[in-house]
């Protein structure tokens, strides 16, 4: 039990500085070689969209040892291409990194949960942990981080295989409904859609406002606090509204963050306290999805994947590629206006 917990963590812990890679710098690096908006906005779209698209080919297959080990190898291979600084092979890069991740982490966390039971969200603090640390300590480095995004690539598949277990994974397949619910659905793809210019290009926006590089770290990672206080202790007041109050109240704040970020750009106090509401964004936000959805569904495993898929692939896919289209300096006044979208729906 005490090594499957040490395991879990420091896979966590890798894997989302890994993403810490992916989000708060890739774009940056990606600007400097010469790719333009709408180049970036499709970069960074491919990964959520594998993460939509890869659950489909297991609607009637279960995964096995074999998925897991060749996703591992071909995400490690994939990473590589990174270094051709050639667009197209960089999207194939990031559609089979995508959909590599939709294979593993599932594996991963079914046997975690299994294993770990309570334990689990403690693990799951390590990963926030490993984004915070990544942002702060290299937002003073100046180099190439895409080698760095291949290490990290390999080390975090290398600790997976912790999980390496000769067992497949049990899936329900019960339909579910999702139109009875549909108020809630349209209000999840609408925040996360607007999340596409904060994921893409929140960097980028704030150096072009006066904010200096070295900041940009601080600025994640006063999110990420915010995001893990509400992990530790959020136990102790969701319960005092039901899951859909604080949905809409997430929504309705997070649209406000955004427009904070276009009022104030280049006010690095202010895009900081409109950073502290990452707490509701995300935080608050998934918890009480989850919480939803175990309550409106008797399937709860499938509903939870088409949440993943809804939310963060196909969503999340719309909003990068989006984020791209219209980048200027409206950009957050325009994602502000999305979230709003999605909080006037579920009223």
């Amino acid at each position: 039990m005490k090594n499957k917990f040490l395991t879990l963590s420091l896979y966590y812990f890798l894997f989302f500085t890994l993403i810490g890679d992916y989000v708060i710098f890739l774009p940056k690096y990606f600007s400097k070689i010469g790719f333009n908006a709408t180049q970036i906005g499709l970069i960074f779209a491919m990964m959520p969209i594998a993460r939509f698209l890869t659950p489909f080919v297991y609607l009637k297959k279960t995964l096995t040892k074999n998925d897991f080990l060749t996703s591992l190898f071909l995400s490690a291979a994939a990473s590589f291409l990174l270094l051709t600084k050639n667009f197209y092979l960089i999207l194939a890069a990031f559609f089979i990194i995508g959909a590599s991740f939709a294979v593993v982490f599932p594996y991963i966390e079914a046997i975690a949960i299994e294993k770990l039971k309570e334990k689990y969200g403690l693990s799951r603090v390590f990963g926030s942990i490993g984004f915070m640390l990544f942002g702060i300590v290299f937002s003073y480095i100046n180099g190439n981080l895409i080698y760095l995004f291949i290490v990290l690539m390999i080390l975090t598949n290398l600790t997976a295989l912790g999980f390496l277990e000769d067992k497949t994974i049990k899936k329900e397949y019960k339909p579910i409904n999702l139109f009875k619910e549909w108020k809630f659905w349209t209000g999840v793809i609408l925040l996360q859609i607007s999340f596409g210019g904060f994921y893409n290009f929140f960097t980028i926006y704030n150096i072009e406002h006066g904010i200096k590089k070295e900041y940009i770290g601080w600025l994640w990672a006063i999110g990420v606090i915010a995001e893990i206080g509400v992990f530790l202790i959020g136990h102790r007041f969701l319960k005092k509204l039901n899951p859909i109050k604080w949905i809409k109240i997430s929504i309705f704040l997070t649209s406000i963050r955004w427009v904070m970020l276009y009022l104030f750009a280049g006010n690095i106090f202010l895009i900081a306290l409109s950073q502290v509401i990452h707490a509701f964004s995300f935080a608050i936000f998934h918890t009480s999805a989850l919480l939803y959805i175990s309550q409106k569904y008797t399937n709860k495993t499938l509903a939870q994947q088409f949440y993943a898929g809804i939310g963060y692939g196909l969503a999340a896919f719309l909003g990068s590629v989006i984020s791209g289209w219209i980048y200027s300096d409206r950009l957050f006044l325009y994602e502000s206006i999305i979230a709003l979208l999605g909080f006037l729906v579920m009223l």
